[in-house]
């Protein structure tokens, strides 16, 4: 594990490394502390400043990390200093854009690139046309407009993530990463919980004088689970079938998972394999946040799953595909 800045290996200095990132964040983190001693003249003197530069490498010396310092802590009293970066997707995240991007999503995420100063790398490719006005909205916003109306055609979740340190790359989400976790190998802990708290099954609409115009139900959760029904009023004009969809809830479920030593693969927006027969956890589950952490020699990455593949739709009323 090495960690570089200004072209220095300050892998000796450092304390502990925190590697991390969420499909609801967008740019990964990397939260870092290194040693200081300065009644020590011959200790290494280290200079990070905001705005620099920091590379995350494994062992074997392949890029995992790059991103731009920007917050730092510092104290009289204390024999560390702390440092955190983001990856250029913070770029992407809190740039405005302003214009009507007309072509496919593949085309129109390297011209956001191209007016940020950030390199594009691969795009998922739909084929689906998207015209869409896009006035003062995140360019992340707008990356995700376009790709929800590509998922709108062909059922596809995306999510978009640096590669090769400094370019933007938009990849289908839950692609499996590779890394496979067993209770006999290398987990260390595994939890499961599923909620019937926010039951929600049936959802009555109606019409401004409280006739129930439309009924919508998931009729298998009442089977099981009995009713729990909402009431939700329409205006003249108005037809909010979409959000009474969105307020059906089931059963909810979610899980965790610790494992060492690292696995560089298990990101955030991938998927992995988990064969854990405790808590029944065995089979593909898609990684909503991932959290790797180097302290003392010793490494543990620590998962939250999600049993569904959902993705961040953004939409936007006058958005037109072909």
């Amino acid at each position: 594990m090495k960690l570089i800045s200004g072209g220095k290996d300050l892998s000796e200095l450092v304390e502990t490394i925190t590697w991390s990132g969420d499909t609801r964040q967008v740019a990964r983190t990397l939260k870092f502390s290194i040693a200081k001693n300065k009644r020590d003249k011959s200790f290494p003197a280290v200079v990070i400043n905001g705005g620099d530069e920091v590379i995350l490498q494994d062992d074997a010396g392949k890029d995992i990390f790059g991103g731009i310092v920007f917050d730092i802590d510092k104290s009289a009293s204390s024999k560390t200093e702390s440092y955190l970066a983001y990856d250029l997707m913070f770029y992407i995240n809190n740039s405005d854009v302003n214009q009507i991007f007309d072509g496919t999503p593949e085309t129109i995420v390297p011209g956001i690139c191209a007016d940020l100063g950030i390199e594009p790398g691969a795009m998922a490719a739909t084929g689906v046309h998207v015209s869409m006005p896009c006035f003062g909205k995140k360019a992340y916003e707008a990356i995700m407009m376009a790709y929800t109306a590509a998922a709108r055609r062909d059922g596809s979740k995306y999510i978009p993530l640096m590669t090769d340190i400094n370019k933007v790359s938009v990849i289908e989400k839950g692609e499996l990463c590779g890394a496979v976790l067993t209770g006999d190998y290398n987990l260390i802990e595994a939890s499961y919980r599923s909620t019937l708290q926010n039951l929600i099954n049936r959802v009555l609409i109606t019409d401004k004088n409280n006739n129930v115009v439309k009924t919508i139900e998931d009729a298998a959760s009442i089977q099981k689970y009995g009713l729990v029904q909402r009431v939700l009023k329409q205006n003249d004009g108005e037809d909010v079938t979409a959000e009474a969809q969105k307020m059906l809830k089931s059963e909810e479920v979610s899980s965790s998972v610790s494992g060492v030593p690292n696995d560089f693969r298990a990101m955030a927006g991938y998927s992995v394999i988990i064969q854990e027969t405790d808590t029944g956890l065995y089979g593909q589950f898609y990684i909503e946040s991932d959290t790797h952490t180097f302290s003392c020699g010793k490494s543990q990455m620590d998962l939250t799953l999600a049993f569904e593949n959902l993705m961040d739709e953004k939409e936007l009323e006058n958005v037109q595909n072909s």
